[in-house]
């Protein structure tokens, strides 16, 4: 293992970010990544959007280069969110990734972060039950690190991710993803410099 490596990947229900929300969740993200290129670690970033028709892109690049989707333009009306089939694929496009990576250059620590609204209302070949035996396998067997930002506490029980490592999304007056931004960059740099 590369132990200054990191890999955070990010499944993400961005287009259901509703309009008048968008700059908010834009400048939470950059702080986010600010905050985490502080760490002084090497990290690469992979991400996917679950909007329902569009292609899974699963890159890796350094967090410096990665450019940032527009955030609450409502190109997503149908409220269609297939978050498990995406959120599986992704997890095994990068497992065979990684497999084919050899040991010395793969990243010490893998961290992904799912950020969802609502429930899975759209997937036709994942189950919760099949992405929460992947989430614990990955977890258990390989190490990964996995937390959730939601409005919805359900997501946290069905995909089997700690009370602990699940950041709500509050839809109160003012800036909805400041708070949950924030929370999440303390515990993924408490991590990086434990």
């Amino acid at each position: 293992m590369k132990d200054n490596l990191c890999q955070l990947l990010f499944a993400f229900d961005y287009a259901l970010i509703p309009p008048g929300h968008g700059d908010e969740a834009s400048k939470a993200l950059k702080t986010f990544m600010t905050d985490v290129k502080k760490t002084n670690k090497e990290i690469r970033v992979s991400a996917i959007s679950f909007n329902e028709g569009e292609e899974i892109k699963v890159v890796n690049q350094p967090i410096e280069k990665v450019k940032l989707p527009r955030f609450g333009v409502g190109s997503n009306s149908t409220g269609a969110c297939s978050m498990l089939d995406k959120t599986s694929k992704m997890m095994d496009d990068i497992g065979i990734r990684l497999t084919d990576t050899p040991e010395e250059e793969r990243p010490s620590k893998v961290i992904l972060t799912i950020v969802v609204f609502g429930r899975d209302n759209a997937s036709k070949n994942c189950t919760y039950e099949k992405l929460r035996e992947m989430i614990a396998l990955q977890r258990d067997v390989y190490k990964w690190q996995f937390y959730l930002m939601t409005d919805f506490s359900i997501n946290m029980e069905k995909l089997g991710i700690a009370e602990e490592d699940t950041i709500m999304i509050k839809h109160v007056k003012g800036d909805w993803f400041k708070e949950p931004f924030k929370e999440l960059s303390d515990k993924i740099v408490g991590l990086l410099q434990g």
